[in-house]
């Protein structure tokens, strides 16, 4: 695409780990796109393209103004959830199927982002580096909670586990994220087989060398490769016009340009000595400031809402108009839509597995390995042959830890090819173990965890 000063590209790669490639994506005129199907045997590959269909169409339409532009762009997501969904539910070879779909639609020099799932979009504005979306996965749940560090996060065992995808539900909700573009500005939209490979850092400086946009998705998708190539990697980079030099204007009542995106260009040193200035990341946290809100754009769920101007000094006067039953009504509407997430989030979890150990014998769980509170998410979907004897102890103890599932039929497969207990290992376990027959061999932990991934 190159229309108006904007120029992007996209690649797709399958990794090293996957026989197929589930992702898909779209380049067109006016709109880019990445998908990340989920369901095994091409119905992730199917849940994916059919996704990207609605909203293809959005690039043989103007808009004329920004609210035409959301609008469109949240029925078309809307429309592609119904009919991932629909064939989901018609066809038992699609069962489970689902994919991500993260969405940039260009409106003059307003861009527009739809998203649902855990594949992201970034951009790099000037020295800054920021994840623009919000991952829709267990583990980031975990985060915003408190519960476990961003760092944990990156290596828990639990990051596949989305929690809002298109296709397993009838009704999706969509985050949106609409900001006034700048020239120089680079947007990148990727699936998580880039994400979980390759850090932020590495992917903002591969993006601020402003080489070939080609050649540099290309270098992404090796680095990912590098990595191990565990998942699809897909990714698709959008850029707007050229770099103009910073303005001495500032936003900050200061004189200091402290703003996510603000600050100089990254090909050029701030001091003027012509070394490239770092790459400063923002982290997804810093996205709840409220200078984020007022300089970036407005952020938040695609559904019509009031505001302007006078919108806050009204707050006051709007509040003494609240009403008993006005009250009522909106804490019965809280309360269902509390109860249609937890049914959502239920419905999820049905769909993910992992295989774990329930006392001796190795089982197939439902659901995910997770304790909230008093509640479980897991239970013992289906049993196996195999007893915790059957297999070494570092496997038990990957076993022990839980073993994630793509989906039924991958976990009956990482039972029929775990590794089986030999003479050997069994003299290496009681070598090692204490009197009481215990294994204490200091390298287990290292090779159970070499094991498992």
């Amino acid at each position: 695409m190159s229309v108006d000063g904007i120029a992007a590209t996209g690649v797709t790669d399958v990794g090293r780990v996957r026989k197929a490639n589930e992702d898909a994506f779209h380049v067109g005129p006016r709109l880019v796109a990445v998908a990340d199907g989920m369901g095994g045997h091409l119905a992730g590959e199917v849940a994916s393209s059919t996704a990207l269909e609605p909203v293809k169409a959005l690039d043989e339409v103007d808009f004329t103004d920004g609210p035409a532009a959301i609008s469109a762009l949240r029925e078309a997501v809307i429309e592609a959830n119904q009919t991932v969904s629909r064939m989901a539910d018609e066809d038992p070879a699609y069962r489970g199927m689902g994919t991500t779909l993260t969405v940039a639609l260009i409106e003059g020099r307003r861009l527009h982002i739809a998203h649902v799932g855990d594949s992201r979009a970034y951009l790099l504005r000037g020295d800054r580096f920021a994840q623009l979306t919000d991952d829709h996965t267990l583990v980031q749940h975990l985060v915003d909670e408190g519960q476990i560090t961003r760092e944990e996060a990156a290596t828990h065992p639990q990051r596949s586990i989305i929690t809002r995808a298109i296709g397993v539900s009838p009704h999706i909700e969509v985050d949106a994220l609409s900001l006034e573009l700048d020239p120089g500005d680079q947007l990148l939209l990727c699936s998580d087989g880039l994400t979980g490979v390759i850090d932020d850092d590495e992917i903002a400086r591969q993006l601020a060398t402003r080489d070939d946009p080609d050649e540099t998705l290309q270098r992404l998708v090796d680095a990912a490769n590098a990595g191990g190539g565990p998942d699809n990697i897909t990714a698709v980079l959008l850029r707007y016009g050229t770099p103009t030099a910073p303005s001495s204007s500032s936003d900050d009542e200061d004189g200091e340009d402290t703003g996510p995106f603000g600050g100089p260009d990254p090909g050029t040193g701030g001091d003027g000595d012509g070394e490239r200035s770092p790459v400063q990341i923002g982290t997804r946290s810093e996205s709840h400031g409220g200078d984020w809100a007022r300089r970036l754009g407005n952020y938040g769920a695609l559904t019509p809402t009031g505001g302007g101007p006078g919108a806050a000094d009204d707050a006051e006067g709007r509040s003494r108009r609240w009403k008993p039953g006005r009250i009522l009504a909106v804490l019965v509407a809280i309360a269902i839509l509390v109860a249609l997430a937890l049914l959502g989030g239920r419905f999820l979890l049905d769909r993910s597995y992992y295989v774990g150990l329930d006392d001796e014998q190795v089982v197939i769980y439902r659901g995910v390995d997770v304790t909230v509170g008093p509640v479980e998410l897991g239970r013992v979907h289906e049993r196996s042959q195999l007893s915790v004897d059957d297999v070494p102890s570092w496997y038990a103890e990957a076993l022990d830890d839980g073993v994630t599932a793509a989906d039924l039929a991958d976990a009956r497969r990482i039972i029929e090819n775990a590794p089986r207990r030999t003479g050997s290992d069994t003299a290496d376990d009681t070598d090692a173990g204490t009197d009481t027959g215990t294994d204490t061999d200091p390298g287990t932990d290292d090779t159970g965890t070499d094991a498992e991934s």
